[in-house]
């Protein structure tokens, strides 16, 4: 970390964020973090979700000479390939149909600051193309403006997704992954990190505990147990929303194993459903259907409805979950 460095906002992310790692994977993940701050270079963070990828980009940063500027975040697969555009771009006033008053966009947003662009494997080609041009010339139009703006700004992007088998499937642009990847760092996933996964639990409990206004004076073994030895296939997220449904449910101060049922079977059974035994044959395309139907409504409700951070547990871009809710009439 170089003179920039903005110890004030590192500190901060410390405190919400568990950075003090004992894993020399997730070491070497953070000493990438600091090597690039003070550089301009484009970063690209890999990892699976819920790994803590945005956290990353939030510490470069803080560790970086635009820490006292604006850091802008936009999730890409939360729009629609026009919505986007206009959220990155901004418009202008009558540019299109509900334009009622000019609007900046996200790049505009983000000048002399940095720029976040999360889930950049769901972008279009085309979208890809048109942040291509911005990315080499620093320039831009607000859609509906034939006026070019300069901008200053720090590029950092992430993704769950395969980029290089995109490439090959021809869904993602090579000229574009090159451009976005000066710097790739790898986030690895909790199941790489075991030896911080005691203290991560601490570090959550202790959140949970405050945000909830409560205190756990014992948790039961197999909540331990479980805790301890899960797979967490959505990573640092899928711990940190265990803890937290576990302090709810708390009664008098106690984490009991039933204030989990489901996702101790889920720790028991990887697969998360029993296989033993079924009532009579149907066809194989229908019991798909229904598997997916009762796990996806399942998902939603662990999440409240919110059909961004289901997408992310489950690994899918929203529009794909949006489709599945319209197609097996989900609730959210």
């Amino acid at each position: 970390m170089g003179e920039y460095t903005n110890n004030k906002e590192i500190n901060n992310i410390k405190k919400n964020f568990f950075l003090n790692t004992k894993s020399p994977a997730f070491a070497e993940s953070l000493r990438y973090c600091e090597k690039v701050a003070n550089s301009n270079a484009n970063v690209l963070l890999i990892g699976e979700s819920g790994t803590g990828k945005e956290v990353a980009s939030q510490y470069i940063h803080a560790c970086s000479p635009r820490a006292s500027n604006n850091m802008v975040t936009v999730n890409c697969s939360a729009f629609t390939e026009t919505l986007l555009e206009s959220e990155l771009f901004g418009y202008e006033q009558g540019a299109f149909t509900g334009a009622l008053k000019s609007k900046k966009g996200k790049f505009e947003l983000a000048h002399e600051g940095t720029l976040f662009l999360d889930e950049i494997g769901d972008t279009s080609l085309l979208t890809q193309v048109k942040l291509l041009r911005v990315i080499e010339t620093k320039e831009f139009e607000r859609i509906g403006s034939n006026t070019p703006m300069l901008i200053d700004f720090r590029l950092i992007c992430a993704t769950n997704n395969d980029l290089e088998e995109n490439i090959l499937n021809n869904t993602f642009r090579e000229d574009f992954f090159f451009r976005i990847s000066t710097i790739a760092i790898r986030i690895p996933p909790l199941r790489e990190r075991k030896e911080d996964l005691m203290d991560m639990v601490q570090f959550f409990l202790k959140q949970a505990c405050a945000e909830n206004k409560c205190e756990i004076s014992y948790i039961e073994p197999e909540v331990n147990e479980f805790l301890y030895n899960y797979d967490y296939p959505g990573n640092i997220r899928e711990l940190k929303n265990t803890i937290d449904r576990l302090v709810v449910l708390s009664e008098n101060g106690i984490i009991r194993k039933d204030d989990l049922p489901i996702l101790y079977a889920i720790g028991k059974h990887k697969s998360g459903f029993s296989t033993n035994r079924f009532e009579s044959i149907v066809p194989l395309k229908d019991f798909r259907k229904d598997t997916e139907t009762k796990y996806l409504q399942w998902v939603l409700d662990e999440v409240n409805g919110n059909v961004a951070e289901a997408s992310r547990r489950l690994d899918i871009s929203t529009r794909q979950l949006f489709n599945k809710i319209n197609e097996y009439g989900l609730q959210k």
